[in-house]
């Protein structure tokens, strides 16, 4: 804690002097500085953990009576207006700001970002604190007065660590001034504290040249000729690196113009808008979200600039509350899933909803999105799908719609309803059948995950095919009125959804996609368990002290890797979300694993999930993507992907099925494992033989090579894969020979002319020799990427970026033991993060290169490392902070 005798001046003078080398004035004030006030502090508020506190201390309040207030002097150089920053707790808290004895003007908390629990036990209940932007203040030279009352409603409470007055865009960075190192690290660690990132054109790593500006410079994003692949306006090939973003909510120009600079130097060249169009509770069916179309302008004029492409998605079904007053038949459920496919209500809402997002001008751009060729993919829809289980959450009259639905094609297909009971061997009657009424009610999805045969078995297979077609209509329809009513001419994606069994039912679904352009999934790797034994849900969206959790690399577990995928022939595919997600340990291997195995098998997009923060946000969040371990390691990964050095395979399965063995809930050959999700399923798959399920071939052939379907009658087509699977070395060979998983081993090696690495237990794998590098490292987990910069072979490349990524934690992060591969997390620790010492000498045989250089997470040049050279071979032993180094 700063003593209070220290002056406001004086600090100012402090503050302003270390940042103006780096191009930064700005006025940084502790709220514990407060000349005077009449906060009263309680000592359960106050239990927090002060490392995650600007100066180890807040200004707090916690008990009943009158609002109170702090006052500060601030003495400012110039004149003029001041971007305005808070660090204080936005949980159920009320603050109202005072400028100079002027009129009281309350700070809205809906936008904080950087939320971290501070609370010293780690429960989740009022102890937090975030930044959030207010509103513009303006000073006067010299001495000014700033003032701040508590209001909330509950005991006054309220925390303020710091705030923050900027004459230009202010970057918050957690608990750290501009230019600030903790250097707080535990033993065998260092901290990870990069700067703002300037963007100068001196940094050696910036891959945003990788992007032609503006996104859509040449026409819209297309199919090849075969239609597997993307392609620019120009018909060239084009390959996406992407994440999800939330950063356009901020209604933030600058910050979001920054956000998209930052993504493009480390290869994004694709955002995911993950919005929700649909009014809220006050309000008509026919209203529509103004707050997400203004945040969708937003980040497709900040993207477009830096040559980042986006994909809309604008529907979630999950998120939209049941409102009576829309006038919708009742379903009896809590939201509107299934809905979407048959309710015609709510498709001229939807309709109606993506009108209002797609024709009116962007303000931003000049142009409506349904014009703009920075818009590659529209997705119609987010995790929904009448093959899931939320089906048996339709009731009432919406099931009965379903019913009289289902009786209506059932006599299209049959002529009549007592024909179809014939085809089927005879009745099959399910409750609440009316067939004079035209009503055939459908069983609930759990009967079409089970074994059924006879008349049953046959009505259930309509069933199938019912709901199928249906969702397919559906969206061929919304394809069609993209185009012809809103004049949109871009990609259009079906959706991204699961089933309630991969094994009977993930073809069908897959099929529905099939009336548009892109195909697509949602999949995670979790890597193992993640509970609150307090409160299961907890676990789904935070990590508290207490949590028990498991952590095993894919490396391990193949069956479980997100792009071990059943691709539909002829159609790009993608997964619209994806993440490596804490606790999970291992975590660096993702990029690697994703960008080679993508290139191998032609998989076409993984969005990363998600990421709040402009550049690197403070640990750990559950869903965080803006972490060293995960973020850190796109450059090298993106860069490779996207250049294609990793070579595609021949497809080693394409299964051929006719559409009547889909409806007949037949197992594929190879099922493919329906994606662990930690906030539906209770654990992720334990081995091969339960991901395999029913299925004749092993799911290590997706390591192996691509995987296709394709819904047409035909041979089958193998591979060799006992020439490539080996169960007796636990190993399995690419059908192009550049890549080997060992899962027994846990590590995984590449091995092409422009990109070399190998990421897992590099320790016990010992020295790991690949065609142009060699790799020595005592890290028990390490990912490490050598990929040539100037797209010449390693061997005689003139730049080389090496890429680093070991284990990374919070500063006084600990665990304990709780049961078998199990630990419990005791000390949730504190900014910054912390990385595993690099433990790595690597041999480059190339008899150009003679210099290595350690770059800062920015790119920058921060020393030149020693290097040894003996015939033709450069020799470095990293330091222990390498994250990237160039060598040229």
């Amino acid at each position: 804690m700063r003593s209070i005798s220290l002056s406001v001046a004086c600090l100012v003078l402090i503050f302003t002097s270390l940042s103006s080398a780096r191009g930064e004035d700005f006025i940084w004030v502790e709220g514990e500085d407060a000349v005077d006030h009449s906060m009263k502090r309680h000592g359960w508020y106050d239990s927090v953990k002060k490392g995650e506190l600007s100066g180890g201390e807040w200004l707090s309040h916690f008990g009943s009576g009158d609002m109170p207030v702090a006052r500060f002097d601030v003495q400012a150089d110039t004149a003029g207006d001041y971007e305005f920053w808070l660090r204080a707790n936005p949980v159920g808290a009320a603050m109202a700001v005072r400028i100079n004895g002027g009129d009281w003007r309350s700070v809205s908390f809906a936008k904080s970002q950087q939320q971290i629990n501070l609370a010293s036990d780690g429960k989740p209940d009022l102890r937090f604190v975030a930044w959030v932007k207010a509103d513009p203040v303006r000073l006067k030279q010299g001495a000014n007065t700033i003032e701040f009352r508590f209001e909330s409603r509950n005991n006054r409470h309220g925390g303020l660590d710091c705030f923050v007055l900027s004459p230009e865009p202010f970057l918050p960075q957690g608990n750290r001034k501009p230019g600030e190192k903790t250097g707080r690290a535990d033993a065998g660690t260092w901290a990870f504290e990069p700067d703002r990132d300037r963007f100068s054109s001196e940094a050696l790593l910036d891959l945003s040249e990788l992007n032609e500006k503006p996104a859509g410079k040449h026409g819209r994003v297309a199919r090849s000729n075969d239609g597997a692949d993307f392609v620019d306006g120009a018909g060239r090939p084009l390959r996406f690196w992407a994440v999800n973003t939330s950063v356009q909510y901020r209604d933030d120009l600058a910050i979001l113009d920054e956000h998209a600079k930052w993504l493009a130097k480390r290869g994004v060249n694709m955002v995911r808008h993950h919005g929700h169009l649909a009014p809220g509770n006050d309000s008509k069916l026919t209203d529509v979200n103004q707050k997400d179309i203004d945040a969708a302008w937003r980040l497709v004029a900040a993207m477009k600039k830096q040559g980042i492409y986006v994909t809309l998605s604008p529907y979630w079904a999950v998120s939209v509350k049941a409102n009576p007053a829309w006038g919708l038949k009742d379903a009896g459920g809590e939201n509107l899933t299934g809905l979407i496919f048959f309710d015609e209500k709510l498709q001229d809402a939807y309709k109606g909803w993506l009108r209002q997002l797609m024709t009116r001008k962007n303000p931003h751009t000049g142009i409506p999105l349904a014009e703009d060729p920075a818009v590659a993919i529209f997705q119609i829809q987010n995790e929904d799908s009448l093959l899931f289980w939320t089906e048996q959450s339709i009731q009432g009259e919406q099931r009965k719609e379903l019913g009289r639905r289902f009786a209506k094609w059932l006599r299209g297909k049959y002529g009549s309803l007592q024909k179809a009971v014939q085809a089927w061997g005879g009745r099959a009657d399910n409750e609440g059948d009316d067939f004079s009424n035209d009503l055939v009610m459908p069983h609930t999805i759990y009967h079409l995950t089970q074994i059924q045969r006879g008349p049953l078995g046959h009505r259930l297979n309509d069933q199938l095919e019912f709901y199928t077609r249906l969702m397919h209509d559906f969206n061929s329809e919304i394809a069609r009125f993209l185009r012809d009513d809103l004049g949109y001419t871009g990609l259009v994606n079906a959706g991204n959804w699961r089933t309630a069994s991969a094994t009977k039912l993930y073809d069908a679904e897959r099929f529905s996609y099939t009336a548009n352009d892109v195909i697509g999934v949602n999949r995670y790797y979790n890597g193992g368990s993640h509970v609150n034994p307090t409160d299961k849900r907890r676990s789904g969206y935070l990590i508290s002290q207490g949590d028990e959790f498991s952590s095993r690399s894919a490396l391990k577990q193949p069956w479980a890797f997100p792009l071990a995928l059943r691709q539909v022939a002829g159609h790009p595919m993608i997964i619209s979300e994806s993440a490596w997600v804490p606790p999970l340990r291992y975590q660096t291997e993702g990029p690697f694993l994703v960008a080679a195995y993508g290139s191998l098998t032609g998989f076409d997009i993984l969005y990363w999930f998600a990421t709040d923060d402009i550049v690197f946000g403070p640990p750990m969040g559950k869903w965080q993507l803006s972490t060293p371990a995960q973020i850190g390691m796109f450059p090298a990964a993106a860069l490779m992907f996207r250049r294609g050095d990793v070579r595609q395979g021949a497809p080693v399965v394409v299964e051929r099925r006719e559409l009547q063995e889909v409806w007949s809930r037949k197992a594929p050959l190879l099922p493919e494992e329906s994606g662990f999700d930690p906030n539906r399923d209770s654990k992720p798959p334990a081995s091969e033989a339960e991901a395999a399920r029913q299925g004749t071939i092993t799911p290590l052939a997706y390591l192996a090579g691509p995987v296709e379907v394709e819904f047409r009658e035909g041979e089958t087509e193998l591979a060799d894969l006992q020439s490539l699977i080996h169960p007796e070395t636990q190993t399995v060979r690419s059908v192009t020979g550049q890549l080997v998983w060992d899962y027994g081993g846990g590590i995984c090696t590449l091995n092409s002319p422009k990109a070399q690495g190998a990421t897992g237990d590099l320790k016990s794998a010992g020295v790991i020799r690949l065609n142009t590098i060699t790799l020595n490292s005592q890290n028990e987990y390490a990912s490490v990427l050598a990929v040539s910069m100037d797209d010449q072979p390693l061997a005689t490349s003139g730049k080389v970026l090496l890429q680093i990524g070991t284990t990374a934690r919070p500063y006084g992060w600990t665990t304990g033991t709780a049961g078998e591969d199990a630990r419990r997390i005791t000390n949730l620790g504190s900014s910054p993060w912390n990385l595993e010492d690099t433990q790595l000498e690597i041999s480059v045989e190339n008899s150009t290169l003679d210099t290595a250089i350690l770059l800062d997470a920015n790119g920058m040049e921060v020393q030149d490392i020693d290097v040894s050279q003996d015939a033709g071979r450069l020799t470095i032993t990293m330091p222990r902070n390498a994250m990237y180094v160039v060598l040229r």
